[in-house]
């Protein structure tokens, strides 16, 4: 039986176009390297692929490096081809999957400066999981979203607190304020199944923005209830602390009113915590 050599989401973007890389290029639409797979050896090959432990990889192939693949001596199921190198070679059939993701992508700039903010943390978050992804040094994020995950209102958020860590454990810098600082306000974006975000820049305040000396604050107490999520599951807020206690590296968010109310899918809460240990 002859093996069928499929190549799933080929990708049309074009080589000769994307940057030098020492491997091979870097595709700047999708943050990658893009591994040249022409002129290596089957050894150089299969190592490659051996050191990726099934993580997926974009690679640029030829018809030889298709033969290989069907006679048994790579694995070809972790990864996206350039559909540019295939054209050419009318022996090689493609299939191309129905890619069921979403795709969002920005940049984020700091409004005090108009500086670009790299190495900032983003995410796309929901009640079972999040997906993850971190600024370039131009403050440039691309996330995949699966479909699956989408809904009516969704939930983007930029996360701060180890820049601004880094930032108050720096002995040359003064303390920061509402003048002088690199301080981030950590930011919630609320968006619809049907808006599209893409390279949509977001302009970042500064954290203390909002501080007023000798203001006066008058609370009460809500009677709306919180809600504790661990991996998705609902949990009390007694063994919510005790997992977080005991596990301090797992991601937490704390969230309330819009936004706690379209990530848990409840309305009238007073606060929504989340846990993962993924």
């Amino acid at each position: 039986m002859k093996n069928q050599i499929r190549i799933h989401n080929p990708c049309s973007e074009n080589w000769e176009n994307m940057q030098d890389f020492p491997s091979g290029k870097f595709c700047e639409k999708c943050y990658k390297c893009v591994v040249d797979f022409t002129e290596k050896t089957d050894a150089q090959i299969n190592e490659i692929l051996q050191a990726t432990n099934g993580k997926e990889i974009c690679g640029r192939i030829s018809k030889r490096t298709l033969s290989l693949a069907a006679t048994g001596i790579i694995l070809i199921t972790n990864l996206t081809f350039i559909q540019a190198q295939t054209q050419n070679n009318p022996g090689v059939v493609t299939e191309q999957k129905t890619t069921d993701i979403t795709k969002v992508s920005g940049k984020l700039i700091f409004k005090r400066t108009n500086k670009a903010i790299s190495n900032a943390e983003v995410f796309f978050i929901c009640k079972s999981k999040y997906i993850k992804t971190i600024t370039d040094e131009n403050g440039n994020f691309n996330l995949e979203i699966p479909n699956e995950l989408i809904k009516r209102k969704n939930v983007l958020y930029f996360d701060f607190d180890k820049l601004n860590n880094e930032t108050y454990r720096n002995p040359d810098r003064k303390v920061p304020n509402t003048i002088n600082t690199d301080v981030y306000e950590n930011t919630s974006i609320i968006f619809s199944k049907k808006e599209k975000i893409i390279e949509k820049e977001f302009q970042i305040e500064s954290q203390h923005r909002y501080l007023e000396i000798g203001a006066v604050v008058v609370t009460s107490e809500s009677p709306s209830p919180d809600y504790y999520y661990f991996n998705g599951k609902n949990i009390s807020e007694k063994k919510f602390d005790k997992v977080k206690k005991e596990n301090p590296n797992y991601q937490y968010f704390f969230f309330k009113d819009k936004e706690a109310e379209i990530i848990s899918g409840k309305g009238y809460l007073n606060s929504l915590q989340l846990l993962y240990s993924n």
